[in-house]
């Protein structure tokens, strides 16, 4: 793993929340250029999903077989997806179709029954602080402030670097809130909170389940935004798994489609628009054309998915 850049820019004062939460996501933010090279995906002749470079994750023929009361189902099935070093990957698909256990098989929260997932050719036989997980709610302990949970992990390994989280505050805009209990924060701070508590485990690959659905759109821009820059920034391997098609394609370097249940890859696409991105790529073009073509293909998928949920009701 090439070693973490470090900002140097200046940061400007934070507004408090209750008169400036969004200028004080802004000027967290910091602008950094970087070009796209290097993290483009290509499928290969098996149709396998293959990195142009060394692949950090390869998944072989995962398969996941749940067993809730005898049901026996099949959440993903032979699916083979390889992830580059410094590669921002979304997946998207409909509801059911295994993004989550995908993600959670990396995470090594849970074990494959066919298959295998590697790191660095390595295979994933646990949970790992170099593997960082963030989830649509988050997973701040109430009763520790922000600062204090974000020293929690950095502690649990006899790590902490208050430079470090310091920094972290200030990119997210959260200085002046270390003091502040979840609770007190708006569920964009929290997330931005969690963040931090994630990166200040310097994991090398960040696993992200819907972080951004449960906010308002001009939040949940901003945070997409500023995940981005904090990306580019630090040199990170990013899974993010989404329902939302112009989010997938805003972030990604690659779009992974996936069925409907049992999941596997539908198609990739590979997403050709430069570096940095902000808002205003949302109305070009180019990302027309990706979006059309991500929703024409989960549009299929979104209805068979509504048909086995039908089917199942009619069953039970």
């Amino acid at each position: 793993m090439s070693e973490r850049k470090q900002t140097t820019d200046d940061r400007n004062e934070n507004s408090q929340r209750t008169t400036g939460e969004y200028d004080g996501l802004r000027n967290g933010r910091s602008g950094h250029e970087t070009g796209t090279e290097g993290r483009r995906e290509r499928e290969g002749g098996d149709g396998r999903a293959r990195a142009t470079g060394d692949a950090l994750v390869e998944i072989n023929e995962l398969r996941k077989i749940y067993d809730p009361d005898g049901a026996h189902v099949t959440a993903v099935e032979d699916l083979d997806l390889d992830i580059g070093d410094n590669e921002f990957v979304t997946v998207l698909g409909p509801s059911g179709c295994g993004k989550s256990t995908l993600m959670e098989c990396i995470a090594g929260y849970l074990e494959p029954t066919e298959g295998e997932v590697l790191v660095n050719g390595d295979p994933v036989a646990g949970p790992d602080p170099s593997r960082g997980v963030v989830f649509q709610s988050n997973r701040l302990f109430p009763w520790k402030t922000i600062g204090q949970n974000a020293r929690f992990g950095p502690q649990m390994r006899n790590a902490v670097d208050d430079d470090r989280i310091q920094q972290l505050l200030d990119d997210t805009g959260l200085t002046g809130f270390e003091d502040s209990y979840p609770h007190e924060l708006s569920g964009g701070m929290q997330q931005r909170a969690e963040l931090v508590r994630l990166l200040a485990n310097d994991p090398d690959i960040m696993l992200m389940d819907e972080p951004f659905s449960g906010l308002d759109a001009m939040t949940k821009e901003l945070m997409q935004e500023m995940l981005l820059d904090i990306w580019e920034e630090e040199d990170r391997t990013v899974l993010f798994i989404t329902h939302d098609v112009a989010e997938a394609i805003f972030l990604a370097d690659r779009v992974v489609v996936m069925t409907a249940r049992p999941g596997q890859i539908k198609d990739v696409i590979d997403v050709d628009i430069g570096r940095p991105r902000d808002s205003s790529v949302l109305t070009s073009e180019a990302f027309n054309e990706y979006q059309e073509r991500a929703s024409d293909l989960i549009h299929d998928e979104a209805e068979r998915a509504m048909e086995q949920k039908q089917q199942e009701t009619q069953e039970a």
